[in-house]
């Protein structure tokens, strides 16, 4: 989570994150017993050495189950938190590979500098699969062409890094224009094929993703 994204979490709830953080990352293991401490104690090691201002262990489940529950709010308190800017998010998922998360955030930064919509991260740094929320008011025409613009260059950042416009969420209205920037002629046929195979009709959810 980014620290826009921790401030937001934080004025939602009392999850016991620590205000004014530049990022937080949650690190979980299901390794059995002594091999899953010896795991998070590699994880603390490796925080205090890029210079972490705060590290928290736990073994306790009460605290991890806190954690746990400060990271699903992620949704709600952006929904939240949104609501006063006008209502408008377009919730991203591009997925990099893990080697180029530091360029990815670095890069991030440097789009959402150059708008004045705002952009807040939380993700899933296991398989680089990240979800860049733009935020703006959707009741404002000049802000939503602005969202939009973030969104793209967010989505070719994305394809820079060697990743993909969708990690999970789909491809829907919002990328299809995108999937063929992402994906060469064969792949598009062979995706095309197979839904004709399964709709010939064309009647199951039509024009979404491959248009």
């Amino acid at each position: 989570m980014d620290g826009g994204t921790v401030g937001m979490i934080n004025a939602y709830g009392d999850f016991g994150l620590p205000d004014g953080a530049g990022a937080l990352l949650l690190v979980q293991s299901d390794a059995p017993g002594q091999a899953g401490v010896t795991e998070l104690e590699s994880f603390e090691a490796i925080a205090r050495a890029q210079g972490a201002d705060e590290v928290f262990f736990s073994d306790d489940p009460a605290d991890s189950e806190m954690l746990v529950a400060a990271r699903r709010a992620v949704s709600p308190a952006m929904e939240k938190y949104v609501s006063g800017l006008g209502g408008g998010e377009l919730i991203d998922d591009v997925c990099v590979p893990r080697s180029r998360l530091g360029e990815f955030f670095a890069r991030l930064d440097e789009i959402a500098a150059r708008h004045s919509v705002e952009v807040s991260t939380a993700g899933h740094a296991g398989d680089g699969n990240m979800h860049p929320s733009v935020l703006f008011d959707a009741q404002d025409e000049a802000s939503v062409a602005e969202a939009k613009e973030t969104f793209a260059e967010i989505m070719q950042l994305g394809l820079d890094l060697g990743g993909t416009i969708t990690g999970e969420h789909g491809v829907g209205y919002l990328k299809k224009d995108w999937l063929v920037r992402e994906l060469d002629a064969g792949a598009r046929a062979l995706q095309t094929s197979i839904k004709a195979a399964v709709d010939p009709l064309g009647i199951l959810n039509p024009g979404k993703m491959l248009g």
